[in-house]
């Protein structure tokens, strides 16, 4: 797959990619959430409760992330690093001393769109500006990072709570957070010698730097890519806030789902190595339509069968599709927009995918509340990405509706003729 040349002639900016999605971790649900036992306790609260703040912090996050997001078209690299970094900082230090459960909503807030939304896209803006033939490996290498930080974040961030506390944790984890970033912006980012590649490229929607949000969302690109955003965000994030309560429905133990997840990261990062390569040869539009058809599978799995073994081609097919998609998505907004305002669509997208992480939970929650069994979870998350899929094919003008109809007009014509000579013979 020729990443070693690639790495050595590109190491320090790709590691700046791979560090700032690892760090976003402190943003995402998956390490926050070892956090709520310890807000529910200190402050008295339900698990109704504390599910609130997040989803209202989250939402939030995603309506403001589109004009913080575009500024990285008109601000340098760096001061936008440190920026981002600093409310970052100011979040996790809010969290650690807050005292008033009004205020755990803001810091909920700050770590989301910090976290979540601006690391990550620094991270996936950077990769897509600055690397032009090379782009889908350096996506892919900087999006290992989500793993990475999957493996590594939680086991230490329990260490340093059973060493100093929840508040303490926060504290040390902002101060390395400190150190990291600024360090390493100091010493190995040259911004000088960053240069945009942009080529020329007719299919791609035209921006300008005064374009609008709502311009670009009324694009036939933007109208392409955000469903396929939206429903992979929605569906995993709901089919992860509930993967404890899925296996005691099918009659999993934990330890099982727990082995499961690790085949899902495992899986993803394999497909993360492969996208990238397949991307710089073929395109991502050429991907763009089966990346979701693993993950529809996954859960026609989990829906078809009882069987504990479920959960490793359950996982693995969901960990192929978050990871190629990962990879698909990123290039395939600078093939479609171009690279110059990359930042103003990039944030945009990012605010879909929050959003629809804050929504996935609270949908499949009211199916369930509403005295529907997971069955019917699984069917309708199957319908959704059905649906998209099929969408998706819009993308190859081969498949476009106009085209499939001549096709079959032509065909139908060849068949009349071909049976009417028969008859004459």
């Amino acid at each position: 797959m020729n990443y070693i040349p690639f790495i050595k002639a590109n190491s320090k900016l790709l590691s700046f990619g791979l560090l700032m999605t690892c760090l976003s971790g402190y943003g995402q649900t998956y390490l926050l959430a070892l956090y709520v036992p310890f807000l529910i306790e200190d402050f008295s609260l339900q698990n109704a409760q504390i599910s609130v703040y997040y989803m209202v912090a989250t939402i939030a996050s995603a309506l403001v992330l589109p004009q913080l997001g575009k500024l990285i078209d008109s601000v340098r690299l760096k001061p936008y690093t440190l920026a981002s970094t600093a409310l970052f900082i100011a979040a996790m230090v809010t969290m650690s001393y807050v005292q008033h459960w009004g205020i755990i909503i803001v810091a909920f807030f700050g770590l989301r769109i910090a976290g979540q939304g601006l690391f990550s896209h620094i991270s996936m803006t950077a990769m897509s500006k600055y690397f032009d033939r090379g782009r889908g490996k350096a996506i892919s290498l900087a999006s290992l990072g989500h793993p990475f930080g999957q493996a590594i974040l939680p086991v230490m961030v329990v260490g340093l709570i059973g060493l100093v506390g929840w508040r303490g944790s926060l504290l040390v984890s902002a101060g390395l957070v400190l150190v990291i970033v600024p360090a390493y912006l100091y010493f190995f980012i040259d911004e000088d010698k960053l240069e945009i590649h942009e080529k020329a490229d007719g299919g791609k929607t035209k921006l300008t730097e005064k374009g609008s949000s709502w311009q670009i969302m009324k694009s036939n690109a933007f109208l392409l890519l955000a469903p396929n955003m939206f429903v992979l965000s929605f569906v995993i994030t709901g089919m992860f806030f509930y993967q404890f309560a899925i296996a005691e429905f099918k009659g999993w133990s934990l330890q099982w789902m727990a082995i499961g997840l690790t085949f899902y990261a495992i899986a993803g990062s394999i497909a993360i190595l492969f996208a990238g390569p397949l991307i710089d040869k073929f395109t991502a539009r050429r991907f763009f339509p089966f990346y979701l058809i693993p993950f529809m599978v996954a859960i026609g799995f989990i829906w078809g069968f009882q069987q504990s073994w479920v959960i490793f081609p359950y996982m693995i097919l969901m960990g192929i599709s978050a990871g190629m998609g990962n990879a698909i998505m990123s290039a395939l907004q600078v093939e479609l927009f171009g690279a110059t305002y990359i930042g103003k669509v990039r944030s945009l997208i990012a605010s879909i995918m929050v959003l629809s992480s804050a929504v996935g939970p609270a949908v499949y929650g009211v199916i369930v509340d509403a005295g529907y069994s997971f069955d019917i979870v699984f069917l309708f998350s199957i319908f959704l990405l059905l649906v998209v899929i099929v969408l998706s094919f819009r993308i190859i003008p081969n498949y476009t509706l106009a085209k499939m109809k001549y096709r079959f007009k032509k065909r139908h014509r060849r068949f009349d003729f071909f049976h009417i000579f028969n008859l004459k013979h």
